[in-house]
């Protein structure tokens, strides 16, 4: 039987709203009504361009698909944090929460929402982990590839090789869990754990169900499609889609069709 387009639970559409897509030329149908037109975002409206706003999904989505294989995270717990995250920042702008904090907490809280919790101190040392990765940028080419003002920070890395790199990151100690580092992490962690739950309404159970990924394998049958290699790469396609906002954007089973 087909998985149900019937949502097991009440959701509040007027905090889980379906936004409207940014394309002028799209079917109004799959999409209901919100406060906000077409690409207008917290952001947008606290004088973030768009450009730069994507690009902050994009590193914020690649800080929860980097935390979520150090600890082991199931696919679904990723797509649960990349939905909180998304929906998140369709309620509040990226001037008040900066995107590490965020993906912090959405790791921590999608992981309860999955029932696939994770200790505080394995959360905020997997976070300071890819916090000194980054700082170091291990995996970049540094002296063809510029963030900008970030660059001054890996000016000291820039003739080291990526194995140097790692080797720099084998002989870090994790931070001690009384030490005011690991407590700073702990109280930001907490801290917008409760933003997360008083913006998005304490409702987050429904999450897991709203995901694409459980409509492809029943689209691939009706469909007839013998060829494995197409659902493994329309299973790849969602993976991909949570890293824009897709999500907040159209239903579960428009983008698996998709």
């Amino acid at each position: 039987s087909p998985p149900s387009l019937t949502p097991k639970y009440a959701v509040d559409r007027s905090i889980h709203a379906i936004l409207p897509a940014p394309l002028e030329n799209c079917n109004s149908s799959f999409h209901t009504s919100t406060p906000r037109p077409p690409q207008h975002t917290p952001s947008s409206e606290d004088g973030i361009s768009p450009i730069t706003e994507r690009l902050h999904r994009l590193h914020g989505t690649s800080l929860l698909l980097d935390a979520s294989t150090l600890l082991r995270l199931p696919p679904s717990t990723y797509a649960t944090s990349c939905t909180i995250f998304h929906r998140m920042y369709h309620r509040l702008s990226l001037r008040q929460h900066d995107i590490w904090s965020m993906a912090l907490a959405c790791t921590f809280v999608a992981g309860k929402v999955e029932e696939e919790p994770r200790p505080v101190r394995s959360v905020i040392l997997t976070y300071s982990h890819l916090y000194r990765r980054r700082r170091l940028r291990v995996g970049d080419d540094v002296t063809n590839y510029s963030y900008g003002a970030a660059d001054a920070e890996a000016e000291g890395t820039a003739t080291l090789s990526n194995e140097e790199k790692e080797n720099v990151l084998r002989h870090v100690k994790p931070m001690g869990m009384g030490g005011p580092v690991f407590l700073e992490w702990r109280d930001v962690l907490f801290q917008m754990e409760s933003v997360i739950l008083k913006t998005l309404g304490f409702t987050l159970h429904w999450i897991p169900d709203s995901h694409p990924h459980k409509f492809i394998l029943y689209f691939i049958r009706v469909l007839e499609i013998e060829k494995k290699e197409v659902a493994q790469d329309a299973w790849n396609y969602c993976n991909d889609s949570c890293r824009i906002d897709l999500c907040v954007r159209y239903e579960p089973e428009v983008i698996a069709c998709t």
